[in-house]
């Protein structure tokens, strides 16, 4: 706590009131980084994890392999890839990646930004792209933790930037432009996003006050149309040309989707490809920096949530983790995973039927929106494997009814 409060009270215009309030925000993302000093217990397979332990708990396992792999799959794309934190901020996911060579983090938040800096230091590049920051937030990631690049879809937000990191010189800031959803799970342009003729003055008001501009969108998560990329890219160059400005750098955001199934996805070469064939097409400038903020794409298949059967009553299976736990995302009746049954050890085999899922808490929204095809058989005591649930998982868990899935654990190498 003293060498904690001691930094803090270096940053200028910190209060007494305002010096303490940091200190204790701060609290939680510097337990995070601690945690990393703690392994994660490791496990051949979820087999042999069930197998030993049995849990009567749900338990989230970690693949570093796939996480290696997700990450090698982006060294192709045509700039550099920030790792979403948001996604999943758990420090083996992290340090796993970092690893890894995704040596930048797409943050969103003071304690993402110190558990960043509380890991890697100034080893790691952090942009602060989310676009309603708060001002202490601002000055704070600017004077303490020296983030330079930042994101804004009004001009409020931009004379707010300027005003709490000083007008620094190598200042960058993004106008998050909004684009059209195009086959996406989640459209994420209703919430940020400046229309192209607003974006367009944003730009020039940034270049008048000789700060670097760029342009940064979001095509929507799990995006199924690779053209989207391309198309929002085209957009972006229509912009900047009206505006009159050339752009410091393009981040193309995430989006990059999971192979989940009942999703037809092509190949993450191919939405690479789309966002350089949009590069080639606009003239981008030599000097520009090419971004993307993947979460989902990097983390997605490398999670596995292993649950156990409470109770069944007929079709409906009533599992120890639910829509409040790690299994939020499956409230979305499009949202699928690959499940199979543990039982004593072994796989269930059998001819399968539908499930409804419900979760264990006392409320009815606990329960998935779309059904497990499971073996007819299964009963109280099983276990489920739920694969693919790196993304969003962890980092969307509640302790709502006292439940709290809080066992993680690593498998195979």
């Amino acid at each position: 706590m003293n060498a904690l409060a001691k930094s803090l009270g270096d940053a200028p215009g910190l209060s007494p009131r305002e010096l303490q309030s940091q200190i204790q925000s701060a609290l939680p993302a510097q337990g995070k980084a601690r945690d990393l000093h703690l392994p994660l217990a490791n496990y051949a397979s979820v087999d042999a994890l069930i197998a030993e332990l049995k849990p009567t708990e749900p338990i989230f396992s970690i693949s570093a392999a796939k996480l290696r792999e997700a990450a090698q799959s982006f060294q192709t794309f045509p700039g550099r890839a920030l790792y979403a934190v948001k996604c999943n901020p758990h420090p083996f996911v992290l340090e796993t990646l970092f690893r890894a060579g995704i040596t930048d983090f797409d943050v969103a938040s003071l304690d993402e930004v110190r558990l960043i800096d509380g890991m890697f230091g100034t080893a790691a590049g952090q942009f602060f792209n989310n676009p309603a920051k708060t001002r202490p937030a601002i000055r704070i990631a600017s004077e303490m933790h020296k983030i330079r690049f930042y994101t804004a879809d009004c001009f409020e937000e931009i004379d707010k930037i300027i005003q709490e990191t000083g007008d620094r010189e190598d200042l960058v800031i993004a106008v998050r432009l909004a684009t059209r959803g195009a086959d996406a799970r989640y459209v994420l342009s209703t919430k940020f996003g400046a229309q192209p003729n607003e974006a367009t003055k944003m730009l020039r008001y940034i270049e008048q006050r000789k700060i670097k501009a760029g342009i940064s969108f979001h095509v929507g998560s799990q995006c199924l149309a690779a053209s989207a990329f391309a198309n929002a890219v085209e957009l972006a160059g229509a912009v900047a040309d009206k505006a009159g400005i050339s752009l410091s750098v393009l981040n193309v955001g995430g989006g990059f989707p999971a192979p989940y199934p009942g999703d037809d996805i092509v190949d993450r070469e191919h939405y690479f490809g789309n966002v350089f064939r949009g590069m080639q097409e606009i003239g981008l400038p030599r000097g520009c920096i090419v971004l993307c903020e993947p979460g989902r794409g990097l983390v997605a298949t490398a999670g596995t949530t292993i649950v156990q059967v409470v109770m069944r009553r007929d079709r409906n299976l009533f599992l120890n983790d639910g829509v409040f736990g790690t299994l939020q995302e499956l409230g979305h009746p499009k949202e699928r995973r690959p499940v199979r049954v543990v039982r004593d050890g072994v796989r269930t085999p059998g001819r399968n039927v539908d499930f409804k899922i419900y979760g264990p808490t006392c409320d009815s929204n606990d329960v998935l929106g779309a059904p497990f095809n499971l073996p007819e058989d299964i009963r109280e005591g099983d276990w489920i494997e739920i694969g693919m649930m790196g993304a969003y998982s962890l980092s969307m868990r509640t302790h709502f009814n006292g439940f709290f899935a809080d066992h993680v654990v690593s498998v195979g190498n």
